[in-house]
């Protein structure tokens, strides 16, 4: 339960909700750098918009539910392995994504750390 109030001590900036667009359509970006039970990992270039974000994320979660998608645009804060549940992320690697992409609510929530 702690490590959960530290992840709600985070700011959330923003979030966005994404329109269905074909899978066809898209061509995805982010690298997948793994998964594990409902969390999955990517590695995306700097700058995307948070649009595309949500993209990302609802393209790799497909049809599984439970399924949050952390994304870093730097490898080096990408962890080494994919933990089976959001609440055992660290303090340090919540903070130093640049959001998660949570399926079930079909929300990108923007994270940065408060000051």
């Amino acid at each position: 339960m702690l490590k959960y109030r530290k992840f709600l001590a985070v700011a959330f900036v923003a979030s966005v909700a994404t329109p269905a667009i074909a899978e066809d359509e898209y061509a995805p970006v982010c690298e997948h750098k793994g998964s594990n039970g409902m969390v999955t990992m990517m590695l995306c270039p700097e700058g995307l918009k948070l649009k595309q974000l949500a993209k990302e994320g609802q393209m790799v979660c497909g049809d599984r539910k439970p399924c949050g998608v952390w994304i870093w645009e730097n490898e080096a804060d990408v962890p080494d392995e994919a933990p089976n549940s959001h609440d055992k992320l660290t303090e340090k690697q919540i903070t130093s994504s640049r959001g998660v992409w949570m399926h079930e609510h079909q929300q990108f929530i923007e994270i940065s750390e408060q000051q």
